[in-house]
């Protein structure tokens, strides 16, 4: 099978699960992207992993302007409410680098997209279908903030790490 975006899909893993790393480019970086099938075993009777599955990881990835843009909708929205990872992460980064609370705009063009995982078959078990994962690009916090998009209730911040971030 042969995605736009991520080229041949060679999944590495069996009946329990597989699969695939890779790296595209996003807004002029590097995106690590991870494809994840739960159920490969399963899909075989029912012929789930095939081109609809690969067509519809292509519609992720063609889109990524979308999901990106709520992604950071929903961490703008943590940052209003404390205690969440990306009010956490706004807390340290404004300490560290001596900035005031109305620069939240500053913050969120600073933040990254560094990861995305795409699982599309995760059924009731796993309930995610895209994770994406912001580091920030001045590296003053360090740690990373996941948005991940849930079936079907729509984006959800992660909690902040033990510890917070510093």
């Amino acid at each position: 099978m042969e995605s736009k975006y991520l080229g041949t899909v060679n999944l590495d893993g069996g009946p329990g699960g597989g699969m695939m790393d890779a790296t595209i480019t996003y807004d002029g970086s590097p995106l690590s992207v991870r494809l994840e099938i739960d159920y490969p075993g399963r899909m075989e009777n029912t012929d789930f992993f095939g081109d609809t599955t690969i067509d519809d990881v292509d519609n992720v990835l063609g889109n990524l302007e979308f999901v990106d843009n709520l992604a950071r909708t929903t961490i703008a929205a943590g940052i209003m409410r404390a205690g969440t990872a990306a009010d956490q992460m706004f807390t340290a980064w404004m300490r560290n680098n001596d900035r005031d609370a109305d620069e939240k705009d500053d913050f969120l063009q600073r933040l990254r997209p560094t990861r995305l995982v795409i699982t599309p078959d995760g059924g009731k078990v796993n309930r995610d279908r895209v994770v994406v994962s912001y580091a920030l690009t001045d590296t003053s916090v360090s740690g990373s903030i996941s948005v991940r998009f849930v079936e079907p209730t729509g984006p959800q911040l992660d909690p902040a790490p033990r510890g917070g971030y510093s």
